[in-house]
């Protein structure tokens, strides 16, 4: 508080030496400007009593937002994300506010990329453009077009799962290797992916969820429909599974930022309106 003071007294100090006024005046204004610099210090002051000791309101954060070290559980060095928070873990894979590249991915062990990130680093958002106002109005009104997007992927995989179940007796005598998991895989995931882009249609869910569900929806049947042309077609190749890797990738930075950029564009649109009828 001592510190404070003296940098009160400075800078009244400061003032003073700039100020043209003089006599009575003079003292009345140096000394309002003294009360009011102390007690918006006092109120400072009563804020951090308020917010408490550093570490508690640290651990608070931890537990609303994280887990309860400040960072998220690991398995051998990798993020462990088999646990609650999946609608946590899918908002924050667009997250521009978050400056990190890799965080945990929405389920299983292992990281994610944060198109968020992506985006600022490449200049199409800025860290703070994103707030409640515009994910609601990207999430309620803007997300048709990533929605068919994903729903058209869906059907991809769906119908690549069909190839590949036709083909599996096919696969299974030129590998010699059971097509089981292959086989699960191939029809299990078209329908998870139907789920999820479902369920971007709930309201119930936050905003900040939603809008990353159809990008989540397409990516994970864009990688179910290179694996599904992989097995049926080049069974002990690598390369259309690599090919549908980085196209899921895109999926995940265009399905979630378009519409959110359209949300932006609507918004500046209407202070530009507002702004020339004003």
């Amino acid at each position: 508080m001592t510190d404070r003071k003296s940098q009160i007294d400075d800078y009244v100090r400061e003032v003073a030496s700039h100020l043209k006024l003089r006599g009575r005046a003079r003292r009345q204004a140096l000394d309002d400007l003294r009360d009011a610099l102390r007690e918006a210090a006092e109120a400072v002051d009563d804020a951090i009593k308020a917010a408490g000791r550093a570490q508690d309101y640290a651990a608070s954060l931890d537990d609303q937002f994280g887990t309860r070290d400040g960072r998220f559980q690991t398995i051998l060095g990798a993020p462990n994300s088999l646990g609650r928070g999946i609608g946590r873990r899918m908002a924050g894979t667009f997250n521009p506010l978050d400056e990190r590249l890799l965080v945990p991915r929405v389920f299983g062990i292992g990281w994610a990329v944060n198109m968020g990130a992506v985006a600022v680093k490449l200049g199409w958002l800025r860290p703070d453009d994103l707030d409640d106002e515009v994910l609601a109005e990207a999430a309620d009104h803007l997300m048709g077009p990533a929605q068919l997007a994903a729903g058209a992927q869906i059907g991809l995989a769906a119908a690549s799962a069909v190839l590949f179940w036709n083909r599996r007796n096919l696969v299974r005598a030129e590998t010699g290797q059971s097509q089981t998991a292959n086989s699960v895989f191939s029809v299990a995931t078209p329908m998870v992916c139907a789920a999820i882009l479902t369920a971007s249609n709930d309201r119930k869910l936050p905003a900040e969820t939603r809008v990353t569900m159809p990008a989540l929806a397409a990516a994970l049947a864009t990688i179910a429909t290179g694996a599904s042309l992989q097995s049926a077609v080049r069974p002990k190749g690598q390369l259309i599974v690599l090919g549908a890797s980085l196209a899921a990738l895109v999926d995940l930075l265009l399905l979630s930022y378009l519409p959110v950029r359209s949300a932006l564009e609507r918004g500046w649109r209407a202070d530009l309106d507002w702004r020339n009828h004003v």
